[in-house]
This record gives C-alpha cells, structure tokens and sequence, in this order.
C-alpha cells in the first residue's frame, strides 16, 4: 500500500448519531411564568400611576378654594429632663413610663421668663404624668395628652406657653 501525497487515508464510515433530543417544549412554559408575572408587574404599576394622577387632579374644589394659612414661626422653646415614672394598668400591674417633653412658649416670651418657671412646669406635668393609666400613656393619638399637659403648664403660671411636644415616649 503505497500513498501518495495526493491521496489521503479513507476513514471508517462513522456510526449514525444518536437521534438529537427533541427540543422540550418545557422551555418555552418556564417562560410563561415569568412572562405573566412581568406583564401583572407593569398593568398594577400603571393602574397606581394613573390612579394616583386622577386623584390628584380631582382635589376637591372646597379645600382648593381656601387659601393655606401659614403657621407662624415658633417661639422660644424648653427642653425638659426626661421623666420617668411608674404607671398602671387595668391589670394594676406597673409600666416603666420614659417621656420627654418641650414646651414651645410664645414668639414674645423671653428666655429668662421661661428658666423662672422651669421648676413649676417640671412639677405640674411631673404630677400629671404619674397620674396617666398605661393604657392612656401608650396611647398612639397623643393629642388629649399633649392638651393635658399644656393645660397642667398654664395653671403653673407659664400662661405664654403655646404648645407640648412630647420628643420622647419609651414603655415597657
């Protein structure tokens, strides 16, 4: 058997290959899935997108009518020590109570006013603050609280005072 530089090895006929899988049609449900899940995506954020436009453009005449009173600016404030005391509950059983309280005066109040009552508004909401339930002391609607204790600050003497914020309320 001679070759020459032109003529190459015949090969062996290769074997037939295996038959290719058939293309799953699993994929294309995979893709299902998530197609429903991008498409519900995007209608739910258009439908709160133009919910949200239609609502604002439907403000309501009456409150669009009255013009926004601005509030004034605030006068001096006092920052109080925190107080901590001892409620109960409807149980009689006895919270730790950490509040912490300013109290905003008027615009013409001076600061040397404010100091000269300090030790007379701490023992009026001191004396207010110990006589709260838990129940009232948790209570997440402030308000009746904060107007107790502005009412406790003006029988004190401090007339001038304007507003209670409570900065802090810590119970266990």
């Amino acid at each position: 058997m001679s070759e020459t530089p032109d003529s190459k090895p015949k090969e062996a006929p290769a074997a037939p290959a295996a038959p290719a899988p058939a293309a799953a049609p699993a994929g294309k449900s995979s893709l299902l899935p998530f197609v429903a899940l991008l498409l519900s995506a995007l209608f739910s954020g258009g439908a709160a997108y133009g919910g949200a436009r239609t609502a604002v453009k439907r403000e309501d005449p009456a409150h669009a009518a009255a013009p926004k009173a601005e509030a004034p600016p605030p006068g001096p404030t006092m920052a109080l020590d925190p107080f901590l005391v001892a409620v109960v509950d409807a149980g009689k059983k006895t919270h730790p109570v950490k509040l912490t309280v300013a109290v905003e005066f008027d615009a013409t109040t001076k600061e040397e006013s404010m100091k000269t009552f300090a030790p007379r508004i701490r023992d009026a909401l001191l004396s207010r603050v110990r006589s709260l339930s838990y129940e009232d002391a948790i209570d997440p609607h402030t308000d009746k609280l904060r107007a107790d204790l502005l009412e406790s600050c003006k029988q004190a003497g401090a007339s001038t005072a304007q507003r209670v914020l409570i900065t802090d309320l810590v119970s266990q």
